[in-house]
């Protein structure tokens, strides 16, 4: 939290409330006597001066009392005194600023928003001010507002190496990964630092330009990684309160990143040792029990893939066998999704967004197994994975990447979706669950009696819609042939697309469309973001769905598969390219799945133009796709999983290799 020391605000404050010079406050050493021998109008003018300088020490001393409460943390006398402050001066900078950051740090981000422009428009030559609304508009994903706010503070004060690092994270996100690094280096040169340098190691482009640019930030990550693995080690610094990006988008490129993920773990236990943890009943012989003690552990236990994916488990794990407790990452939301959870574990644990607490909370647990429901998502579950908090640690498809930390013994998966060589993709052990189509006891997705049409989302019945809903970053270059060859073929063709979740990635893409498929870029339609219900509707909508190269979908495709919707696939390499093709192995049903581009796009262009075909592929879906849904085998396997691990006692704990 940023809380500007008093004597770097006081000058401000007294020329912004007064309109004048802090010099105004010589004429406080005017006697009483001295006044009254005044004429009348030097009379009102001397009182006028004396009741400002009186409001002057009223104000400072109210900032001060609020400031040093907001120091402090005793938040609620901190807002108190901002608020009594600005009712006698409204126009008081630094107490808007000291809201604002109440509000910011409480959760409460529009009014974060709100209250921060106030600040900004009050004192505009603070770089401060802009940094700070910079952070609640970032809360709020308006990453291109908050860049222009960065900006302006790293022109105010370009000797700040936090409003650099700040900006670096915002170009970042918003996919200008060259403004990024430039940012960082910045940043580095006036301060360096572990995160700094760790940061502009990992910058990759969540929008990618080119099959090139791949290969490049690939190169770049790895000799960058190379030299902080060949330079000192050993800081105290805690990783999680750095913060850090997480290696998420490298899964999006196609390759394999064993040797990278493996790489990137090194370089955190080098950096970081105090990520290397065993609790204590992980260092005595590993025991049976009556009922085998599971934790399933994620920050996105709510209405998120992961949370649709998981909750079908925690209602239907045995309990004759199984005594499972969930374990919320902070921070925690509350929702349907989170609500059903809490009521069907026998167990729930929040834990804080603080890495020795987080192992003390989790290692109070005893448990046997430590169930990561996703690793690579975000930073809190990726460092907790470096402690042994279990004997046995696995991770699955949630992000379906190989973690590459050491302490995670097994990563699960479906026979249905690997290939006889998958096993080298992973830096854990490979377990595979047996003729399930997916990794959930997934329930089918629900549909309002109010349904959205196409006419509802701006579309035509006289086109045919060839939708791709995935998120935007899952379309790789590869993608791009795929469909301005259908678009070539299908002159009604128009192919749909949701918004990306940060603004500026639907431009990135349709620049590099742009490069050399501006034929049809005209007929690819963006549609704003949308609810879960209104998006299965749009999937009913359409014609047909896209399933996007190298990292296909797995809600995606079970929502389509409720409604009926066919999705033309064509399988990869890596598990994360093969989720649509094994939930149709699972089906028993293969003619949608291609073995070639050319394949690809006779599939999709006959889906699309051949109604009668179109209505035959939906038939069987609907009645082939209950497979899918309500999966009792699904739960059954994991259970086997269970058992089996514990009674093969798993790899020592203490075991550091990869």
């Amino acid at each position: 939290m940023t809380i500007l020391p008093l004597g770097a605000c006081d000058k401000l404050s007294l020329q912004i409330f007064s309109g004048r010079s802090a010099n105004a406050t010589r004429y406080g050493h005017h006697s009483r006597g001295k006044a009254q021998g005044l004429g009348e109008k030097r009379q009102r003018e001397a009182a006028g001066r004396l009741r400002s300088e009186a409001h002057l020490r009223e104000v400072s001393r109210l900032l001060a009392a609020a400031q040093s409460a907001h120091r402090s943390q005793r938040l609620r006398e901190a807002k108190e005194s901002y608020e009594q402050l600005l009712r006698i001066e409204p126009a008081q900078p630094h107490a808007w600023l000291g809201l604002g950051l109440l509000a910011l740090h409480a959760g409460a981000y529009d009014a974060a928003c709100a209250i921060l422009i106030k600040a900004v428009e009050l004192a505009p030559r603070e770089a401060v001010v802009h940094q700070q609304y910079a952070a609640a508009l970032q809360k709020l994903g308006r990453f291109a507002m908050a860049e222009v706010e960065l900006q302006t503070a790293c022109a105010l004060r370009p000797d700040v190496a936090q409003y650099w690092e700040d900006l670096g994270i915002v170009e970042q996100a918003l996919g200008e990964t060259q403004r990024a690094l430039e940012a960082y280096r910045r940043a580095d040169a006036l301060q360096p630092s572990i995160a700094r340098r760790i940061k502009e190691a990992t910058v990759v482009s969540p929008i990618i330009a080119s099959r090139e640019v791949i290969a490049a930030e690939r190169a770049h990550i790895e000799s960058a990684m190379d030299a902080l693995l060949a330079g000192p080690g050993g800081t105290r610094d805690d990783p999680l309160q750095l913060p850090l990006w997480p290696n998420f988008y490298w899964a999006y490129h196609g390759e394999s990143d064993r040797a990278l993920q493996t790489k990137a773990a090194a370089m955190y236990r080098h950096l970081f040792p105090m990520l290397d943890y065993i609790a204590p009943h992980c260092r005595t012989p590993f025991r049976a029990r009556a009922g085998i003690r599971v934790g399933l552990v994620s920050q996105f236990f709510h209405n998120h893939s992961i949370g649709r994916t998981s909750r079908g488990l925690f209602a239907q794990l045995p309990r004759e066998k199984l005594e499972v407790t969930a374990i919320f990452l902070a921070p925690a939301i509350d929702d349907d999704f989170s609500r059903f959870i809490r009521r069907h574990a026998e167990h729930s644990l929040d834990v804080p967004r603080d890495l020795l607490t987080a192992r003390k909370l989790i290692e109070a647990l005893e448990l046997d197994v430590l169930f990561y429901q996703d690793i690579g998502m975000d930073t809190f579950s990726y460092f907790l994975a470096f402690s042994r908090l279990a004997p046995i640690q696995c991770v699955c498809s949630g992000h379906p990447d190989t973690s590459g930390v050491p302490t995670i013994d097994y990563f699960i998966s479906s026979e249905l979706y690997e290939t006889p060589g998958s096993a080298a993709h992973y830096s854990e052990r490979l377990f595979l669950l047996r003729e399930v189509g997916n990794f959930a006891y997934y329930y089918r997705p629900e549909r309002s009696d109010l349904r959205k049409h196409r006419k509802d989302f701006g579309l035509s019945d006289e086109h045919h819609l060839y939708v791709c809903p995935q998120n935007l970053f899952k379309l790789h270059p590869d993608m791009d042939e795929l469909i301005a060859d259908i678009l070539r073929r299908d002159a009604l063709g128009r192919v749909v697309m949701v918004d990306g979740r940060i603004e500026r990635w639907s431009e990135l893409l349709r620049r590099r469309w742009a490069a050399h498929m501006s034929d049809v870029t005209d007929r690819i339609v963006f549609l704003p973001r949308m609810d879960s219900r209104d998006f299965v509707d749009l999937i009913a909508a359409s014609d047909v769905m896209l399933d996007t190269r190298h990292f296909n979908g797995y809600n995606t495709s079970l929502e389509a598969f409720a409604v009926g919707t066919p999705v033309v696939t064509w399988p990869g390499e890596f598990q994360r390219g093969r989720h649509t093709y094994g939930m149709y192995r699972r089906m028993d049903t293969t003619e949608l799945i291609a073995n070639e581009a050319a394949q690809y796009i006779d599939i999709a262009v006959r889906l699309g133009t051949d109604a009668s075909y179109r209505a035959a592929r939906s038939d069987e879906i609907l009645e082939s796709s209950a497979v899918l849904f309500e999966d009792i085998q699904v739960v059954r396997e994991f259970e086997r999983f269970f058992e089996e691990t514990v009674a093969a006692n798993v790899p020592d704990p203490l075991n550091r290799g990869g």
